[in-house]
């Protein structure tokens, strides 16, 4: 390799990490890793909660075949099958009615089916919410048209696939989302697709690519590059030709300055979003801001409810929770809201579709928040939240069981945190119309002064069909890592 290039890397999450360390491995190793929050992992959160691993972030290992991070860690015997699917469910009327499960499970078999049918969704164009209503209703009135009962009980099921979908593709709303992007773009990879990390949390996977994991002693020393609470405010990355110094520089809100012939940026899309016209200089060419502002980061959040003892029984797999029109009508009028509603005046607690055991801990319950108001509601107070978690949850099964008070709560607040800004992109209709790519966003700005990648990206928004995951992110960071070696090889 010729002379050794400097290479600053923005950001220490599962992108950032790996890039550096395929980066060290090939004799790369002057780096400098800079990342904004107080620890690294990104939106890897895994986090201490009495006793045991919980994730905030990234949670389960999506599929084996074709999955780097399933290929990394398959032989370590660090993954488990997770106890609950999601698609085993216990649905709940808002009347506090368990309902059939015979009859839900062949109304969730028949909401699958459409989510899954690739074929029948891209004859049918536009977007997602228009495509799965149209073809719902009719599936429905062809097999149970003489039911009115079951007719009227699969409107409240539409509505809880709606929140199931959004919680996987983090819109407000599904017709955001683009049936194309939805069906096709997306490519998840084969196999179990919700493998946990038993009680060791998704940022295990951050030791497995620093070799911490299996073997200690062949550990890279990426730790020692990193530098934390390193919020970066100024990129300058290209500029007068007279110029000698071919360098760009990165600039932190702290006043510390890093020359490096090389910049990796591996921050969400969101971050890009908000602050890339003051960020970089020069501005990024049209292409690259057309990618940033059109490719859509949603949020979706985790609430996790831990309880004194285990109040459900050791078959149950979670509460999915079905709100009939009138209960969604007199919500705001019936119960306490405990925080905002929206534009048509529904409450925040009608986007908490259900709650859900997790595996790494025995008595908490993750209750997750999608659409509208999943943003809005990282402004409550904790206790707001857990008074309005236990409010639904006993009005859908307190008569079924004597629930206790919480006596934790933890919950993510991915768009309210300037490091983030969102949670992982899906692609949307507006992307689609604005011929916004991950490919663009992934192109590397080419300096004048040195003819050379300057600036590159990484990270899941960069994925062009993996975006959303981990393993997504780190090929990212795999992948521009490589684009340097390639350069002084």
């Amino acid at each position: 390799m010729s002379d050794i290039p400097s290479v600053v890397i923005i950001g220490a999450g599962a992108s950032g990490i790996a890039a550096a360390t395929r980066l060290f491995e090939n004799g790369i190793d002057n780096l400098t890793i800079l990342e904004a929050e107080n620890r690294i992992g990104g939106r890897i959160h895994s986090i201490e909660f009495d006793g045991s691993i919980v994730d905030l972030g990234g949670q389960w290992v999506h599929g084996e075949k074709g999955n780097i991070v399933y290929e990394m860690v398959k032989d370590l015997d660090l993954l488990s099958t997770s106890f609950n699917t999601y698609h085993d469910n216990t649905y709940y009327l808002s009347d506090g009615r368990k309902l059939d499960k015979n009859i839900t499970d062949k109304l969730f078999k028949i909401g699958k089916e459409i989510m899954e049918n690739e074929e029948s969704a891209l004859k049918y164009g536009g977007s997602f919410g228009s495509y799965f209503v149209n073809v719902f209703k009719e599936k429905i009135l062809e097999q149970f048209k003489n039911d009115e009962e079951i007719i009227e009980l699969a409107k409240f099921m539409q509505d809880w696939c709606q929140k199931f979908f959004i919680c996987l593709d983090s819109a407000k709303s599904w017709y955001d989302i683009s049936v194309r992007g939805a069906m096709s773009v997306f490519q998840p990879c084969e196999g179990d697709q919700l493998l946990n990390w038993r009680n060791r949390g998704f940022s295990t996977i951050l030791d497995v690519l620093m070799k911490k994991i299996p073997d200690s002693t062949k550990q890279l020393p990426i730790e020692d590059k990193i530098l934390l609470n390193k919020e970066v405010t100024r990129i300058e990355w290209d500029g007068d030709m007279a110029q000698t110094d071919s360098k760009a520089t990165v600039t932190c809100g702290d006043g510390s300055v890093y020359a490096a012939d090389h910049i990796i940026i591996t921050t969400s899309v969101g971050v890009l979003k908000k602050f890339h016209k003051t960020l970089f200089i020069p501005e990024v060419p049209p292409y690259k801001a057309n990618s940033i502002e059109h490719i859509s980061l949603g949020t979706v959040n985790k609430i996790l409810l831990k309880f004194p003892v285990k109040w459900w029984g050791d078959d149950t797999k979670g509460f999915s929770l079905l709100w009939t029109e009138e209960d969604s009508k007199n919500l705001v009028n019936d119960v306490p809201v405990f925080g905002p509603t929206d534009e048509h005046g529904r409450s925040w607690l009608e986007d908490v579709f259900g709650f859900y055991i997790i595996d790494s801990h025995p008595r908490v319950l993750l209750g997750w928040v999608v659409g509208t108001m999943a943003a809005e509601v990282e402004q409550l107070t904790d206790e707001d939240v857990m008074m309005g978690c236990m409010t639904i949850l006993r009005k859908f099964v307190g008569n079924k069981y004597d629930i206790p008070e919480p006596d934790g709560v933890l919950r993510s607040q991915w768009n309210s945190n300037p490091h983030f800004c969102g949670s992982y992109v899906y692609t949307s209709i507006d992307q689609e119309n604005n011929n916004a790519s991950a490919n663009d966003l992934a192109k590397p700005l080419i300096s004048k002064r040195s003819n050379k990648p300057t600036v590159l990206f990484a990270g899941e928004a960069t994925s062009s069909n993996q975006y959303s995951t981990v393993n997504g992110a780190i090929e990212t960071g795999y992948r521009e890592a490589q684009r340097l070696i390639q350069l002084y090889n």
